[in-house]
């Protein structure tokens, strides 16, 4: 057998949960014969993390495959390999409709990653394969420490830290507990040594994920809604850390102490993102979120109140059955009183096994699309007014990147990477990973252009 390395294409989909298990794959491939690539096309085995959480996310999944396997048809790639989500949903029918595909890795720690991939890649002897013709494998159960030792696929500065796998929460159309299970969140000293392995590593910001982050540690014997505040603490501690992100916060765990903590922690940054879904009571109750619209206008007043310019992030459902127009208007007056700095909006899907996915009062889609520009067209004349406002101010700006030319892209501490809006910087001593101070002069859209002050 060839002693070359093996390249490795990876291709992660999705959310930055299924990014962390794509670098904790790929951590479990330093030590052996393997090279990464960014290209598919040449490499001896394509890898692709899939998403399966709602219908759009699951197409966008099986095409990418698709095109993988077309590369196979034709001799660029030896092997296909199919990980994540979609794997865990579907199971051995995903295998009876993508026949090409040599491997299915299930959610796991993806201890046994490496040996599948040299056994397709043909350095090891092949084993017995399934009725569908392809290995199915992926690795033990995963651990609080799975995550510990992983590669980083986002800038070298930032980094993802995850705080829990599952959800014990049963919101109507969600199917990520049927993906990935119950909340088990990881011990805290776990965290602290993850947190500051990666800023060993370089990173200053890390950005907190979880189903639901301000949850963490109700498995653990804290207080429902309070551990992730003692969470907080300690990792403020981690030298080198400048920003810690809170993101996937439910306003039902959100408490008091939490507000505090972002208030007076210096290393947290003054950015919440706390998806609320909806602005009505009524849909609200049928997608079991349990948080009326008060108690969340109660959370977003303490939070400005306490903390001067705070970036609320959250992120709304449109199209759930039983939305009519009415409460669909109430959704919107909702918002015009937010006025939340960051926002999503997304078409409700309809997933098979949700306690939503027999209910009445469908709206057609035309009419949950038509909703969505409406919620996003508001949505930019209020960033365009928060944009507008900020010109003059002086910010603290974290480079991302900066061309030999003077200019650069940054984010500020209310922009979450690969999520929020941006930075055009001009000025000298731009460096990726630093924080310069950013004189704001002009808006672009949802950016800012700002000059080195």
């Amino acid at each position: 057998m060839s002693d070359a390395p093996i390249t490795i294409s990876l291709i992660s989909l999705g959310c930055p949960k299924n990014l962390v298990d794509s670098e904790v794959l790929i951590g479990r491939l330093w030590d052996g014969p393997f090279d990464m690539s960014s290209e598919p096309a040449g490499s001896d085995v394509v890898v692709v993390n899939t998403c399966g959480f709602i219908g759009p996310a699951r197409d966008e999944s099986i095409e990418t495959v698709e095109e993988m396997l077309r590369l196979k048809e034709r001799g660029d790639v030896k092997g296909v390999v199919v990980a994540g989500c979609l794997v865990a949903r579907l199971g051995a029918p995903l295998a009876e409709r993508l026949p090409g595909v040599d491997a299915f890795l299930d959610l796991s720690d993806y201890s046994d990653a490496p040996d599948v991939l040299r056994r397709i890649a043909g350095r090891a002897s092949s084993p017995a394969r399934s009725e569908a013709g392809a290995i199915f494998a992926g690795g033990a159960e995963k651990t609080a420490e799975s995550d510990l030792g992983r590669g980083i696929l986002t800038l070298p500065h930032t980094a993802y830290l995850r705080i829990s796998e599952g959800c014990d929460r049963k919101c109507s159309f969600c199917a990520i507990p049927l993906i990935r299970g119950t909340q088990r969140s990881k011990p805290l000293e776990i965290l602290v040594e993850e947190a500051a392995q990666l800023a060993g590593l370089g990173v200053r910001e890390l950005s907190l994920v979880g189903e639901e982050t301000t949850a963490w540690g109700s498995d653990l014997g804290y207080a429902y809604g309070e551990g992730i505040t003692e969470l907080l603490g300690a990792l403020d501690d981690i030298e080198g850390i400048d920003w810690i992100r809170l993101l996937y916060a439910h306003p039902g765990s959100f408490r008091p102490s939490l507000v505090e903590a972002i208030r007076d922690l210096e290393s947290v940054a003054k950015y919440v993102d706390m998806p609320v879904q909806h602005g009505d009571d009524e849909v609200l109750k049928a997608m079991k979120r349990g948080t009326p619209v008060e108690r969340i206008r109660g959370i977003v007043r303490d939070l400005r109140a306490a903390v001067p310019f705070v970036t609320l992030r959250t992120t709304i459902l449109v199209g759930f059955p039983g939305e009519t127009d009415e409460r669909f208007e109430n959704l919107m007056a909702f918002l015009e009183e937010a006025r939340f700095d960051r926002l999503g909006c997304f078409v409700y899907s309809r997933e098979e096994g949700t306690s939503s996915y027999g209910l009445e009062g469908a709206v057609p889609t035309e009419v949950a699309e038509e909703r969505r520009d409406r919620v996003m067209t508001l949505q930019q004349r209020i960033a365009r007014e928060r944009n507008e406002a900020l010109v003059g101010y002086e910010l603290d700006v974290m480079v991302d990147v900066a061309g030999d030319d003077g200019t650069g892209l940054g984010r500020t501490e209310g922009d979450a990477p690969q999520i929020d809006s941006a930075v055009h910087l001009t000025g000298e001593g731009l460096a990726p990973g630093s924080i310069v101070v950013g004189r704001v002069t002009g808006t672009a859209g949802y950016d800012l252009e700002a000059t080195v002050a």
